[in-house]
């Protein structure tokens, strides 16, 4: 956290010079005391936000931004575009309506890859292959695990096709009410199939992660605060969350 803050003795004896210079240090000292230990030395998180992140549809041999709550079909071909406003390690993590997980960031195809993050720097996820994925499996929600971290942590390895499966196949639909569901009005004005629950959204307290993120998971953060429009969004900490932070992107589908 930093602040700027600004002192000034008007109309004081010269005598008294090295009294006010003390008094002004001693009040500087005072008000660094006053702040809460672990925030004097803690990036401020919360000013300007973690990641602003937007999604991206190939159409042909152009990438568009697309709504964060869209619902999507099968075969459609898509992106994340992450800025990160901090430093510190970025680890994503994808389960899909099969109950397979793959690691979306960092690489998982090129030998020490870095998860690294600085401030200003931009990102497209998957880091893997050519930067976009396919949407494939049953109709649903793909809940895709975000964790920030000053830290380092190290992901298990994945099998050689590069998923886990930490489920059964899904082989019977899901209940209705577990589907994506266009809002009408939203359609009825804009032609466009929008579900309001997908997107960025807190990880519920008590919520299971992908083993590839339990090290640090189980105590991180998990209040957020989201800033932007339905093109991108902007996700910072809540004013008492310290990093580690989780949340999710609840990306729609249907076939």
């Amino acid at each position: 956290m930093t602040a700027t803050e600004q002192f000034s003795i008007h109309g004081a004896p010269r005598v008294s010079a090295c009294l006010g210079r003390y008094s002004v240090a001693l009040i500087l000292f005072s008000a660094l005391l006053a702040l809460p230990p672990q925030r004097i030395a803690a990036q401020n998180t919360s000013s300007a936000g973690l990641l602003t992140l937007r999604l991206e549809e190939r159409v042909g041999d152009v990438a568009k931004t697309v709504p964060q709550n869209a619902v999507f079909r099968t075969g459609n071909v898509l992106r994340f575009r992450l800025t990160s406003q901090l430093a510190g390690y970025l680890y994503i993590v994808d389960k899909g309506t099969t109950g397979e997980t793959a690691t979306l960031f960092p690489a998982t195809d090129t030998p020490d890859a870095s998860n690294r993050i600085e401030p200003g720097q931009n990102m497209v996820v998957p880091a893997d292959g050519d930067g976009w994925f396919e949407v494939s499996g049953p109709p649903g929600f793909d809940t895709v695990y975000i964790l920030v971290s000053a830290d380092p942590i190290a992901i298990p390895p994945a099998p050689a096709s590069g998923r886990t499966q930490e489920a059964p196949q899904n082989e019977t639909p899901p209940p209705p009410n577990l589907l994506p569901r266009c809002d009408d009005a939203i359609f009825k004005a804009r032609g466009e199939c929008v579900d309001k629950s997908a997107g960025v959204a807190p990880l519920p307290p008590n919520a299971s992660v992908p083993r590839e993120l339990v090290p640090l998971a189980r105590t991180a953060a998990r209040d957020i605060i989201l800033a932007g429009d339905d093109d991108g969004v902007t996700v910072k900490t809540a004013p008492s969350a310290k990093l580690p932070l989780i949340y999710t992107f609840r990306l729609a589908h249907l076939q």
